[in-house]
């Protein structure tokens, strides 16, 4: 009895080993999430940046489309190129904002999932003390009977 007594606790000692490491795991993906996020927000910035050029850039050739228009008929040919290329730029812009929705939407899932695995982690953390807790508990029913055991012997 008292083997199996001591063959449970070593298993249980060799799965709480098997969770501490699958914390240590958890801990680690955790901060790799943050960077990801973290490099997130920096590409939304930049894209935003993008975006106010692109937008900077398609005001300035609106206004050169304009005096385009008075000149001669050849430069007309060159002012409908602009045109279409100012499509394409909106276009560019769309798609940049777009992603950057995307980019948003992925950074609260990433957020989302951060908080669940905080929360297996604290799940995790309480299922380690309860089995602390109950190893400390067998050990001592143990201590209990061998120190019943030897006092018997002894009377």
């Amino acid at each position: 009895m008292e083997k199996q007594i001591l063959n449970i606790l070593l298993e249980l000692q060799k799965d709480m080993k098997g969770v501490i490491s699958n914390v240590k795991i958890l801990k680690v993906d955790t901060k790799e999430l943050r960077g990801d996020v973290q490099l997130l927000k920096t590409d939304t910035k930049e894209l935003r940046g993008d975006v106010q050029s692109l937008k900077t850039d398609t005001k300035e050739l609106r206004g050169d489309v304009q005096s385009l228009k008075t000149d001669t008929k050849e430069l007309k040919g060159d002012v409908h190129l602009l045109k279409t290329d100012t499509k394409e730029l909106k276009v560019n812009v769309q798609l940049l904002k777009n992603d950057t929705q995307e980019l948003k939407t992925d950074v609260k899932l990433l957020k989302g999932d951060t908080g669940k695995l905080k929360s297996d982690v604290v799940d995790i953390k309480e299922t380690v003390n309860r089995i602390e807790r109950s190893q400390t508990e067998d050990v001592v029913a143990l201590l209990k009977l061998m120190n019943k055991k030897t006092e018997d012997e002894f009377h």
